[in-house]
């Protein structure tokens, strides 16, 4: 049984380590030195470096470990890892109250969790926002993950639960929310809270509202998209209805298929068994083809006889395509997924194509024969290269960016690829701030210099950009 009753806050440990550590951990404790406020927080590292060793040392040894013991391991390792969750998110919260993410990387704290340590776009945002409510305004939560009475999920519930319309009562009733989840599954514990806060706003003023809607899109390095969805209200509801009638239409298709003699090929969509034996597709995959009917449905209605996508392939100098020919490796999209060559054909026939001729260092070329280097046309070369926001840890796609002048065009910069970088709005207004520039490092790159004089490669594609050939830079300028 994980600990229940015990209150963290305030207490630094500094005794919790007095074993020796690597070197590593050492410098970093030796920077604190000179302020005596910090050793206790130098300290938890220090036990936590300890710790990560000893993990790796278990995991060796799992499989050898006898049941009983591995049953106690998981419960120690399960009661870490919430009191690291806790610790976590009480770091986050303070560097975000002090703005140090920006001050130091332009950053917000959500982007620089991405950058610095990977955090996918959601689980950064969650951490952010849960961090900021913990500090804020319910300190008994923060104190219940610490000592592992919840988890992370039990205090991102309540965070998110604890809107303004209801924030007096969430505040009140923690103890009584932590006394719920004493022995009860998550899913019944979530149940009984928001039957509480229905009670204390009959009104429904907490509920989620369609602002509170997101999606997120991720394309991995096989072209495989990725779709995570949070919808509320009547959104969910409309949403739902037509994703489940659209898959039923897409089951009753294959079945009729099927009847038929037809079959199913590489490209039906309807890879991988439902683990019946039987080979029929799993009722995901009907209501991803039912997805994807309706995005197809609902462009035509929109667009007309219009094309369904609207593409631009970054094609090498020497790729068969050029001449119209098959083979050949994958080539890239303007958001730089790769679309292999078995695919062009289908997508050809129902599809805008630009086809943006690359040098091998990626330097757009030439944009085709029906294509003017106009305005529109830049604008696709600018989002073939860059990917989106070229801020080294920045995660806006090409649809979000600005095109900004690095030499001002009043300075005799020119309106072209080479004096062109995608910058977010946000990052765009950091650029034109007090202290910070950019300037050219050649063969259409470009650095990012700080107040404090860091230089900051910027990314391509939200990759750090390998260095360019030759690294002649030109010198800071402002638009």
């Amino acid at each position: 049984m994980l600990d229940q009753s015990c209150s963290v806050r305030g207490s630094g440990r500094p005794d919790a380590v007095s074993e020796p550590v690597d070197q590593t951990s050492a410098n970093r404790v030796a920077r604190h030195d000179a302020d005596p406020s910090t050793k206790p927080v130098a300290q938890v590292a220090l036990g936590v470096d300890r710790a990560a060793t000893t993990l790796v040392e278990l995991l060796a040894a799992t499989t050898a470990a006898g049941s009983d013991d591995l049953f106690a391991a998981l419960a120690a390792v399960e009661s870490a890892r919430r009191a690291i969750d806790a610790a976590r998110l009480s770091i986050i919260g303070e560097l975000d109250a002090r703005e140090e993410p920006a001050h130091r990387t332009g950053l917000r704290t959500r982007a620089w969790l991405g950058h610095e340590h990977g955090a996918t776009r959601a689980g950064a945002g969650r951490d952010v926002s849960v961090a900021r409510r913990l500090r804020a305004t319910l300190p008994l939560i923060a104190d219940a993950l610490a000592c592992g009475r919840i988890t992370l999920d039990h205090a991102a519930l309540i965070s998110r639960l604890t809107t303004p319309r209801v924030e007096a009562v969430m505040v009140e009733l923690q103890a009584h929310l932590l006394d719920l989840s004493d022995g009860v599954r998550f899913e019944r514990w979530a149940a009984d809270v928001r039957a509480l806060i229905e009670l204390a706003d009959t009104e429904g003023g907490h509920r989620p509202t369609p602002p509170s809607n997101r999606l997120h899109l991720q394309v991995d390095g096989d072209g495989v998209l990725h779709l995570e969805a949070t919808l509320v209200g009547a959104d969910a509801a409309v949403v739902a209805h037509h994703l489940r009638r659209a898959g039923d239409a897409a089951f009753r298709r294959w079945t009729r298929d099927q009847e038929a003699g037809l079959g199913g090929g590489p490209g039906d969509g309807l890879g991988g068994g439902d683990g019946n034996g039987l080979g029929r597709p799993a009722h995901s995959a009907h209501l991803a083809n039912g997805l994807v009917d309706l995005v197809r449905r609902g462009a035509a209605a929109v667009g007309g006889s219009g094309p369904v996508a609207d593409v631009t392939l970054t094609i090498p100098v020497g790729h068969p395509a050029l001449v119209g020919r098959h083979g050949g490796g994958s080539v890239p999209d303007q958001h730089g997924q790769p679309v292999h060559p078995d695919a062009l054909d289908l997508l050809t026939c129902d599809a805008t194509i630009t086809a943006l001729v690359v040098d091998s260092l990626g330097t757009p070329l030439d944009l085709g024969t029906t294509v003017r280097f106009a305005d529109r046309g830049l604008r696709r070369a600018l989002a073939a290269r860059d990917g989106g926001c070229v801020f080294p840890g920045c995660d806006a796609p090409p649809a979000w960016t600005d095109a900004h002048h690095v030499v001002r065009a009043a300075d005799g910069g020119a309106t072209s690829p080479e004096n062109l970088a995608s910058l977010c709005r946000h990052h765009h207004g950091v650029v034109h701030s007090d202290g910070w520039s950019m300037h050219h490092v050649g063969e259409q790159r470009f650095q990012v210099v700080t107040p404090d004089g860091d230089s900051l490669d910027c990314q391509r594609h939200q990759r750090p950009a390998p260095p360019p050939a030759s690294a002649t830079a030109q010198a800071p300028a402002r638009e």
